[in-house]
């Protein structure tokens, strides 16, 4: 596989076509919220499900045990118990349940994320998932549900994967306008694409760190929060075939390649980089990095190759052991545990990394407003 030669973040600086400003005024995220499902699944329950599951291979049952081991995930949340997961039929049925749980978790998030905005006030939904394609987009349902304008601009985005949370950032801050909040909403049911005959590599890693989860972010021009300065994407060219979906006529499966930790600590840190001095900063003068928590690997990695310490990272850390991965809900929990936190003070620079199919590089760098 081609990886990018160093030059290739030379073009990165100064290129229009990848800076989403609006043009228009400040984008400031004021409220983040998060939104588990009931089943809280320790690793002693998985365990169990798991043991049933792949009873009658050792193999694939001795390397989930390596797997989970070294995972980093304590806790996860489904919609459905393990025993319900271990019994899922075809496409139709997991649409059905997507449809039944996956509104009330994205409008649960949302409604924290708006506290005292008015639904008037929002001018543009925008929606984030990658778990099961329904048309309609349950973006309508949320929108009936939180009581929003009927005429607010709705914008739902499928296949941005992982990527997808931050991607709905980088887009309301392209869309953000005087006087009309965006509001985002990512939605995952990730154990909707576990296949129970699938004992696959891939498969035995998904199902030791993925989890379901809704988050939900309230944008505004104007007030006190995370200012967004810039933002920033990059396709890494020869890495389509790292991470997606295959498609299958049962639904899909996940593909996930083991070189990927390696694909992105040979990317990410010089393109990071490049993002940072567009914006006339080093990476010493960021005192906070939340990256996607793919996984141990890939943050362990990120964290050597740029020169961070723990401190500096832990809030993926945290989310990784408390929800697992969620795909594109993950990195909105990650922001929301530090924001929470409010360890931070005003001109304190963030920066916000995430990563999806393509595969592709997602950045916003924010600066704390008083």
């Amino acid at each position: 596989m081609g990886l990018p030669y160093a030059g290739e973040y030379s073009t990165l600086r100064g290129c229009a076509s990848l800076t989403y400003k609006n043009g228009f005024t400040m984008t400031v995220l004021r409220r983040i919220a998060t939104a588990s499902p009931p089943h809280r699944v320790d690793n002693t329950h998985l365990k169990s499900a798991v043991a049933t599951w792949l009873a009658n291979d050792p193999d694939s049952l001795a390397r989930f045990g390596r797997v989970l081991s070294s995972a980093g995930v304590a806790t996860r949340h489904f919609v459905l118990s393990p025993e319900e997961i271990l019994s899922l039929g075809g496409l139709q049925q997991r649409a059905a349940i997507f449809e039944e749980y996956a509104p009330a978790l994205g409008i649960d998030a949302a409604q924290r994320a708006l506290g005292q905005t008015a639904a008037k006030d929002v001018g543009t939904l925008i929606y984030s998932s990658c778990s099961v394609p329904t048309i309609p987009s349950i973006d309508a349902l949320i929108l009936e549900g939180l009581g929003l304008e009927r005429t607010t601009l709705r914008v739902p985005v499928y296949q941005h994967g992982c990527a997808g949370g931050i991607f709905g950032l980088r887009l309301a801050h392209k869309l953000c306008r005087p006087g009309a909040a965006v509001l985002t909403c990512a939605v995952e049911l990730c154990s909707l694409v576990f296949h129970n005959d699938d004992h696959t590599g891939q498969s035995v890693v998904a199902s030791a760190i993925f989890g379901d989860g809704a988050a939900s972010a309230l944008l505004t021009d104007t007030g006190p929060g995370l200012e967004i300065v810039d933002t920033f994407s990059f396709l890494i060219p020869g890495t389509r075939d790292q991470m997606g979906y295959d498609a299958f006529d049962d639904g899909p499966r996940l593909r996930l390649k083991s070189e990927l930790p390696q694909v992105l600590s040979q990317n990410a840190p010089a393109c990071a980089s490049a993002f940072l001095e567009r914006n006339h900063l080093t990476p010493k003068e960021v005192g906070y990095w939340l990256f996607h928590p793919g996984g141990v690997k890939i943050l362990k990695l990120l964290e050597e190759t740029i020169g961070l310490t723990r401190e500096q990272t832990r809030w993926s850390w945290d989310t990784l052991s408390r929800v697992g991965n969620m795909s594109s809900a993950t990195v909105l929990f990650v922001l929301e545990s530090f924001m929470r936190e409010k360890i931070y003070k005003p001109g304190d620079y963030v920066l916000l990394t995430g990563v999806g199919p393509g595969l592709t590089l997602e950045l916003i760098l924010f600066q704390v407003r008083g």
